[in-house]
């Protein structure tokens, strides 16, 4: 009876391990304490596969997005870039178990209506904060801008999920995004990839479909981890427009900057 009982105890304890948030230090074991802390306060890490730096190196360990960091780091034909960073819980999300968590966290993540608005640094307006995304919602037909719809709001979190969004960017213009979500646990994975090819004064900058931009979020046992990451194929970093050059790593580190900014202060609301 008493081996019953220890094996019993045994294993609840593996299975509590199994399914607890996991920590910064296992997500990033290459990490020193130093770096782990930088983290912890607020510091933004990048990396540019075309200046020689791999985006893998910020990619948490078992995570869905080190796949496709790894390798967006062998693209033979276009360039990827990557950032991590790191946002403690809020009360209200401490106060919450993992699955409420999870649900909130979801919805969160598909409000697209509260993209509109958000803002970047822009270096054409004197590197003063600038409206990135002057309009953004979700569509339920990628091929009419009209189509418009409501976030969704659920009560349960699916493993895969797809949908539609448009955005009106400042920069890029009018666009359709196809998104999909996948996940695992407490890792959530947006993938969004340009349904329309995307233009800069009507010279088209990104064939349709050669886009990925990454969102992906962790639950750690102290706050969500962020790793955001952009791959684009077939193009050169650079593009040139009559007397303008679009430097494209420099224009998409903006973007998914903006993305984690705008994540940042949904959470924190």
């Amino acid at each position: 009876m008493k081996r019953i009982i220890v094996f019993f105890l045994v294993l609840v304890a593996v299975s509590t391990a199994l399914i607890a948030s996991p920590t910064l230090s296992s997500l990033f074991p290459s990490f020193s304490e130093s770096k782990l802390d930088q983290l912890r306060e607020g510091t933004t890490f990048e990396a540019y596969t075309c200046y020689g730096q791999k985006t893998a190196d910020l990619a948490p360990l078992g995570s869905l997005g080190k796949d496709i960091a790894l390798k967006g780091d062998i693209l033979y034909n276009g360039f990827s870039i990557a950032a991590l960073s790191f946002i403690p819980y809020p009360e209200k999300y401490a106060e919450m178990s993992e699955e409420e968590r999870r649900v909130a966290i979801f919805n969160l993540i598909r409000s697209f209506s509260t993209q509109k608005g958000t803002t970047y640094i822009s270096h054409l307006a004197g590197d003063k904060p600038t409206v990135l995304i002057e309009d953004a919602y979700m569509v339920s037909d990628p091929d009419s801008y009209k189509s418009r719809i409501d976030d969704p709001v659920s009560t349960e979190v699916p493993d895969h999920y797809r949908c539609y969004c448009y955005q009106k960017d400042n920069r890029f213009g009018k666009n359709i995004y196809s998104v999909d979500y996948t996940i695992k646990d407490g890792d959530f994975l947006m993938d969004i990839n340009n349904y329309t090819r995307m233009s800069y004064l009507v010279v088209t900058c990104v064939e349709k479909g050669a886009l990925h931009m990454y969102l992906e979020i962790i639950e750690t046992d102290e706050g969500f981890v962020l790793f955001t990451m952009a791959l684009i194929r077939d193009r050169e970093p650079e593009v040139r427009i009559l007397f303008i050059t679009v430097d494209l790593p420099s224009a998409f580190m903006r973007r998914i900057t903006a993305l984690k900014d705008w994540l940042t202060i949904q959470v924190n609301k």
